[in-house]
């Protein structure tokens, strides 16, 4: 059963995503070749140790769901909208969200700057796989923002800020409308409510759309079996293609790419071996440098594959709060979290949502996710109280008053209680 996972999750790890908003022909590509994004050496460990982190982020989500036939999530998304919370946090909150995404030995400009050049060179290596990536900030009305935290996010994420009355009907209404004009309506929702306390919203939208560079013949899809790791089967639609391919094996997995656009942008499938379950594939992924070293492989060696890949479309939404602290986040949910760069005001996580949406057909690819993290006030880690006495015991005052306003209701003097 849990092999099915294969095809709509760990590829997700591997890619980054792009995206055109309408629909292309073989006479709309553009021939060029892909632009290489020239990385420092920092930002080549940067990519390597936030693979990392993605192995680690889709390993813990799929230990601790109950349902694991189909689980799609896009850590880039979350990282970017990580990134920019991290921007306003302190101290050990700071250390432990730049230690989950895998980034722990790199100063704030670096990081920064490895977002935005990621960003703004993703969206010109494939004019035929086009790609969107917006972020914004969603504050509510009144609540006391520190303007250093809007610039540092608008600089390196161009975010869009606005301020509107998260208790007014509407503000669900233009937080989710954001969400599914970005993209391109195919995350119509990602806030069900927001609730009291929360004050902040920070958004990281993707939109993706490629064509195969091979695309695949319709009429070679065929209903073929599907097998489940419960030993049962499933009928579906099978593509089918026979090309030359990046392609390794070893006694774990064999893994294989196809391409989009002009190559810039490709789709890696991994799949276990017969003897090796998807729990035991994922456990050997996260060994030191595998990942890395299967993913090089597949891309400088090549086969004839014979190419079965599965028409899918899914949709997975997921709260993140549980995985973020199973990866070393738990001081940003709780009482103790420092966002003293955002607010003077005491802040925490709320929740951390991802909303995905993947259609893999003939074509290609459409896909969009949009992360959203939520943040609430909250109180100060109180002080141990000290020990008194209070024995009333000779004449005394009481009052009883509304506490919202102060007003006194009943006020007088006991002298005598009996």
């Amino acid at each position: 059963m849990k092999k099915t996972n294969i095809y709509y999750s760990i590829v997700l790890c591997c890619l980054l995503v792009s995206a055109c908003d309408s629909k292309m022909t073989d006479d709309s590509f553009i021939k060029s070749e892909p632009i290489k994004i020239a990385l420092t050496s920092n930002e080549v460990q940067m990519v390597a140790e936030n693979n990392n982190f993605a192995i680690d982020f889709f390993t813990a989500l799929y230990a601790t769901s109950e349902n694991t036939e189909n689980i799609i999530v896009s850590p880039f998304s979350l990282s970017m909208a990580l990134a920019m919370v991290w921007n306003g946090a302190e101290g050990e909150t700071k250390q432990a969200i730049q230690q989950a995404i895998g980034m722990s030995n790199y100063p704030e400009s670096e990081i920064n700057d490895y977002f935005k050049k990621l960003g703004d060179a993703l969206l010109k290596t494939d004019p035929n796989t086009k790609l969107a990536i917006a972020n914004s900030i969603w504050t509510h009305e009144g609540f006391p923002v520190k303007q250093s935290f809007y610039d540092v996010n608008k600089t390196w994420y161009n975010a869009e800020v606005q301020e509107i009355d998260f208790s007014s009907a509407d503000a669900l209404t233009l937080i989710n409308k954001w969400c599914s004009d970005k993209t391109n309506g195919l995350i119509k929702k990602i806030l069900e409510k927001i609730s009291p306390g929360e004050v902040m919203y920070l958004l990281n939208a993707l939109y993706f759309k490629g064509i195969w560079s091979s695309k695949f013949d319709a009429s070679e899809t065929q209903k073929q079996p599907f097998y489940r790791e419960n030993g049962t089967s499933i009928s579906i639609d099978m593509m089918h293609q026979n090309n030359k391919l990046g392609y390794y094996s070893d006694e774990h997995l064999s893994l294989t790419s196809l391409y989009y656009g002009n190559g810039a942008f490709s789709m890696t499938f991994v799949l276990p071996n017969q003897n090796v379950s998807f729990e035991a594939m994922l456990n050997q992924l996260k060994q030191p440098e595998y990942f890395k070293n299967c993913l090089y492989a597949g891309i400088y060696n090549y086969a004839i594959v014979d190419l079965f890949i599965p028409k899918f479309k899914l949709e997975y939404k997921k709260e993140l709060n549980k995985i973020l602290k199973l990866l070393g986040m738990g001081i940003a949910f709780s009482g103790a979290a420092d966002f003293s760069g955002i607010s003077d005001t005491s802040l925490e996580i709320s929740k951390v949502i991802q909303k995905v949406y993947i259609d893999v057909n003939e074509e290609g690819t459409e896909a969009a996710v949009v992360t959203a993290i939520g943040m609430e006030t909250t109180s100060p880690n109180p002080e141990q109280p000290q020990q008194v006495t209070f024995r009333a015991d000779r004449p005394f005052l009481f009052l009883i008053r509304e506490n919202s306003t102060g007003t006194v209701l009943f006020m007088g003097k006991v002298e005598n209680p009996q």
